[in-house]
């Protein structure tokens, strides 16, 4: 952008040198929402706020010094208007392109083509705020990512966007299923219309539209111009210096002093802590300590997101930790003192950061020979830290903060779940009875209204590597899900899991073929007919504390999850009921 240097400027020569390594590709946002052509005097430009001082010095610590020595570019130091400013571009060949080899052995003739890509950025400190101007395919990749603060883009679009004129959402859901969603409508509409879960998801982009004369396109065209907001803002800024500093600063006043607008503000309630966020090194220290305790509170574990679907095919575990003390273990149910037992042993400092490196393997035979699966030990841990007036949580190794809305909100919600009365009463779970299996089988034989089903699979096409239906099937029909657990985050995966057979139950053909077939072996041939659709789940829960399932006894992710849960099947028709199994 060269109007945006002074007459003084020193000018940067990157050198370009062929390298036959491949490039570092560009890796575009999760579903980038093109701009349209821009205002006159404007250009599209993808800005990032820094999280580093707005300092000459601090503007150089936020560049990734690797990536810039391998391909020979040399940043300077600069002004812009007066702003202190860092510049550094220059591009990358590539003497031949992947897809040659592929080309030439389809048409049997040598094809040889090369290319080069290329880009710029800017790093501006503005008052008390850091930027980075990012341009062409490499423009990013010239900052070090974790300086981004990636609740930047979507600060400004909830404050400055006009509510009827959201163009596009991107969410992901909180919980077990790890999901992200795209909505897009072209012409834009209100918010409430994208059936955003206000208090399950984390919305992480909003397009749209907005009028705000102070911003250089907008005055220029006396229109609503197009804003992307995600980790980055992307909308039309000023070519010229003092108007891209005048944009600049317009943008940091929409953020500190407007308010998020009525019908986005829910969407600040679940916010991801920045990579430099001051609180993160007091976080990983609370962490680490609680990891030395042989009964912490409130830490557990939950199954990750992009995991859930493997996890009825493990039948053990491997888990390597390092700087434990501990060889690596294998074990065919894994729980949160199994996770403890590598880390009680280990030094102040290493326990958090051991379980970052280390890995559960996801086994498909009880000798952990055959591995599925891996992921970092971290990836496992949920926890809620109490700082100040703020609550964090932990989840698959981010940190999250809840605003006090949407707390009071899930509590109000989970409690009227839990306070409904159930025709479902299942006897104590007796201290001879060693695992769910044992339980269920002893549910089944003193009340032989209960099927039994745990551990019987349907396997259908959607689902060909199978899915328990339930564990037990009650006097009515009702889906029962038992779990017994040390603590509540493990239940995540358990409400996942009613959805996930009552949705197979109700919309698959061949899955309420095969359970119809599986209830009928078991002497329920009169009880249901071929036309059977489940218009009941039950969650019965036995804590191992010998606690009931009350609010204050729920992670906030299993309440996020169990409201979910409850959504879903509703508005399926399907209802839902928790139960708690007493302990004896």
């Amino acid at each position: 952008m060269h109007s945006a240097m002074t007459p003084g400027a020193r000018t940067v020569r990157a050198s370009v040198r062929k390298d036959r390594r491949r490039p570092v590709s560009p890796q575009l946002a999760l579903f980038e929402c093109p701009l349209p052509p821009a205002p006159p005097g404007t250009y599209p430009t993808t800005v990032y706020r820094l999280d580093v001082p707005p300092t000459p010095e601090g503007l150089m610590t936020a560049l990734n010094d690797d990536y810039l020595r391998e391909h020979g570019f040399e940043p300077s130091a600069i002004e812009v208007v007066g702003v202190p400013a860092v510049l550094v571009h220059g591009s990358v060949a590539r003497p031949r392109a992947e897809w040659c080899d592929v080309l030439a052995g389809l048409v049997g003739r040598d094809i040889d083509l090369g290319y080069s890509n290329g880009g710029g950025a800017l790093l501006l400190a503005v008052d008390e705020r850091a930027y980075v101007l990012a341009y062409g395919t490499l423009g990013r990749f010239l900052v070090v990512r974790e300086k981004f603060d990636p609740t930047f883009g979507v600060s400004f679009a909830v404050r400055a966007l006009l509510p009827s004129e959201i163009r596009q959402v991107r969410r992901r859901m909180v919980g077990a299923s790890g999901r992200v969603d795209r909505s897009l409508v072209p012409g834009g509409q209100p918010i409430w219309k994208y059936g955003i879960d206000k208090w399950g998801e984390i919305v992480g982009q909003v397009c749209g539209r907005t009028d705000n004369p102070n911003l250089t396109a907008c005055r220029r065209t006396g229109k609503p111009v197009k804003v992307d907001g995600g980790e980055a803002l992307h909308l039309p800024l000023s070519v010229d210096p003092d108007g891209l500093l005048a944009d600049l600063r317009e943008i940091d006043r929409v953020c500190r002093q407007e308010s998020p607008l009525a019908d986005l503000e829910f969407i600040t309630q679940i916010r991801p802590v920045p990579a430099n966020d001051p609180r993160l090194p007091d976080l990983d220290d609370e962490l680490d300590q609680r990891l030395g305790l042989t009964d912490p509170e409130n830490l557990a574990l939950a199954v990750p997101g992009d995991l859930v679907g493997d996890i009825e095919h493990v039948a053990s575990y491997r888990i390597s930790v390092p700087k434990s003390g501990r060889a690596a273990t294998r074990t065919t149910e894994l729980d949160l003192p199994t996770i403890l037992a590598h880390t009680n042993g280990a030094l102040d400092g290493d326990r958090w950061t051991g379980l970052r490196t280390g890995r559960v393997i996801l086994c498909a035979d009880v000798a952990g020979k055959e591995a599925m699966t891996s992921a970092p030990v971290s990836r496992w841990l949920t926890a809620e830290v109490a700082v100040d007036d703020m609550h964090l949580l932990l989840h698959e190794d981010r940190w999250y903060e809840i605003g006090d809305r949407h707390r009071e909100f899930l509590r109000q919600e989970i409690a009227q779940i839990l306070d409904r009365p159930s025709d479902i009463v299942l006897p104590p779970w007796t201290s001879d009875l060693s695992n769910e299996s044992a339980y269920n089988h002893e549910v089944a034989q003193r009340d032989p209204r209960f099927v039994l089903l745990d551990k019987k699979l349907l396997y259908t096409a959607q689902h060909p590597r199978g899915i328990e239906a339930c564990d037990l099937l009650g006097p009515n029909g009702e889906l029962i899900h038992v779990k017994r657990a040390s603590g509540s985050s493990p239940l995540s995966h358990l409400f996942a899991q009613g959805v996930t057979s009552a949705e197979a139950l109700r919309y698959e053909a061949d899955a309420r073929t095969a359970f119809l077939e599986l209830v009928r072996r078991q002497a329920r041939a009169s009880e249901l007919t071929d036309g059977f659709r489940p218009r009941k789940v039950v969650y019965a829960i036995a804590l191992k504390s010998g606690r009931t399932v009350t609010v204050d006894t729920l992670f906030t992710f299993a309440q996020v999850a169990l409201y979910q849960a409850m959504k879903t099947l509703r508005i399926d028709g399907v209802d839902v009921e928790v139960v708690s199994i007493p302990s004896a």
